[in-house]
Parts: structure tokens; C-alpha cells; sequence
């Protein structure tokens, strides 16, 4: 998935892989089961004008996976 917000003043492109949730199941009918994930975000990247911010971000304090997750909320 990627998206455009701004972050400190700066048009930035985040880009990131998401996985939704996969339910527990108990029991299929050949008796295995699944014991359900949680969702997910990885492979997050953050570029400003084709440069990776990613990691000048992180160090900065920002949370750029709660970015990605804000996002998928709206």
C-alpha cells in the first residue's frame, strides 16, 4: 500500500506491507487448526522527493507505523 501525507512541513510518500488478521480456527474438518495472526504492517519506507527518510524519521521520534495504521483507519 502507499500513501502521501506531510510530516513536518514535508510532502512524504509512505509505502508498506499490510496483512489482515487471520482468525483462530479451532479445528478444520481433517482436524488441523490455525492458531490465528494478528494484523500486521512491515515494510515500511518513507521518501521525500525519491529519497528513503525512513530511518531520519525513526531517529527523529517519529512513529511511522502508527502513520500506516492511522491511514488504514480512515
Amino acid at each position: 500500500m502507499e500513501f502521501t501525507t506531510e510530516i513536518e512541513e514535508a510532502e512524504v510518500t509512505i509505502s508498506f506491507d499490510y496483512q489482515p488478521e487471520e482468525p483462530v480456527v479451532m479445528y478444520y474438518p481433517d482436524g488441523s487448526g490455525n492458531p490465528g495472526y494478528p494484523a500486521s504492517v512491515d515494510n515500511i519506507s518513507v521518501y521525500w522527493k525519491e529519497l528513503d527518510i525512513t530511518e531520519l524519521l525513526k531517529l527523529l521520534g517519529h512513529d511511522v507505523e502508527k502513520l500506516c495504521w492511522n491511514h488504514l483507519d480512515d
